[in-house]
């Protein structure tokens, strides 16, 4: 009797603990899914695919999205970490970078996402990592940084090694890479370009006006783009002479072309777009957004693509392998704007959080503890019909005699 009430106590139990467990999992799940509804509205930097279909990567909100065109997913990323920069590499889709905003660290994947590799930067400063280019040839990685310069790090696969710093005084914009082991590095007032595959670097002072805006084409040999604050584009294959190529953009007598932003489609290289603004006056300058234009022809001419005279593009997002989509941020909204032949991004599409297989560890304990009180409850009923048996028996034994 004794060893009965000790089983039922212990089976309730078990009963309450799967009970609790499985109302844990529940509530695990129905988060999970709540945090899958979202969109893209916040987007602070934009990777696009090399090739059409593959995998394009957007920084929101501090977290990484995966996607092409109006479709996103979002990637699980470690614990902690505010995504602030993302950077592809050129000949391998799956190689993907990402840079903190909350240290001076990227972190690696080689399985576009799934799984993240830390690398901290070689450094005693504080601060965030703002740009990534990739020269996936040479296997060189440029991080830029708010506080630091730039790092230049060597991908050998399993890790990476430090391999050059540039220390500057002013925030890095942007940085772009070419597959020739040349690279530029834009802050707000200067533009830097690397020689001797990185491990030196020197001002580029031959442009009419400070840069605005960095592009580069995987063309052959590479070509580089540079917005500038007054002068339109240029353009150069060595990063040392350029060329004005702003047939198209439409100057105004009187008027000073300020460029917001550049793109190009790495999946056509030809393709590049354009967010221009003119600057009226001097002492007391007026700015006027134009919109963005297209080139199809390695900026030999371009054409309007989006007339924009309200707001300022602040970024562009083209769809790679999609000659005439692309996507805009402006100085109002950080929310992709469809421009041209793009489709629209739904204000609160669902999407599915990509993230890697982790085992569910509170339903397979709400599994266990149900398992272990069935058993506990069929003992119980066995011990139950033994003991009516036997009383039975006995109840019998006594009439017979």
């Amino acid at each position: 009797m004794k060893s009965r009430t000790i089983l039922f106590v212990i089976t309730t139990i078990l009963l309450l603990g799967a009970v609790l467990a499985g109302m844990v999992s529940a509530r695990e799940t129905d988060v999970k899914s709540a945090a899958s509804a979202v969109s893209l509205t916040n987007v602070r930097d934009y990777a696009a695919a090399d090739a059409q279909g593959a995998p394009s990567y957007a920084v929101d909100g501090g977290l990484l999205f995966a996607g092409n065109g109006s479709t996103w997913q979002r990637l699980s990323t470690p614990a902690g970490l505010i995504v602030n920069a993302v950077a592809v590499s050129s000949n391998q889709p799956d190689l993907v970078y990402i840079g903190a905003a909350n240290e001076l660290a990227i972190y690696v994947s080689s399985d576009a996402g799934q799984s993240w590799l830390r690398i901290a930067l070689s450094t005693q400063a504080l601060g965030a990592v703002t740009d990534i280019a990739v020269d996936g040839v040479n296997r060189l990685v440029y991080v830029g940084t708010d506080t630091d310069g730039v790092h230049r790090l060597r991908d050998v696969g399993s890790s990476m090694i430090a391999a050059g710093h540039l220390l500057l005084d002013e925030p890095v914009e942007e940085v772009v890479a070419a597959s020739n082991g040349t690279a530029l590095v834009r802050t707000m007032w200067k533009l830097y370009r690397a020689e001797d595959m990185g491990l030196r670097w020197v001002a580029v002072e031959n442009l009419p006006s400070p840069a605005t805006a960095l592009a580069i084409a995987q063309t052959t040999p590479p070509t580089f783009y540079v917005g500038t604050a007054a002068s339109g584009i240029r353009s150069s294959q060595d990063g040392i002479t350029w060329q004005a190529v702003n047939t198209g953009l439409g100057f105004t007598p009187g008027s000073q072309l300020f460029v917001d932003d550049l793109a190009v489609d790495p999946a056509q290289p030809g393709v590049v777009y354009a967010a221009t603004s003119l600057i009226f006056g001097s002492a007391n300058a007026h700015t006027t957004p134009v919109g963005v234009a297209m080139s199809s022809n390695s900026g030999a001419n371009w054409a309007s693509l989006a007339p924009m005279s309200d707001v300022a593009v602040a970024m562009l997002m083209p769809v790679s392998g999609e000659t005439g989509a692309v996507y805009a941020l402006t100085a109002a909204s950080r929310a992709p704007l469809a421009l041209g032949s793009a489709t629209e991004i739904a204000p609160a599409a669902a999407v599915t959080v990509n993230a890697p297989a982790t085992p569910n560890f509170t339903g397979t304990l709400a599994w266990i503890l149900a398992s272990l009180a069935v058993m506990g409850l069929v003992t119980l009923v066995v011990m139950e019909i033994r003991q009516r048996s036997n009383v039975a028996h006995e109840a019998g034994l006594a009439a017979a005699i």
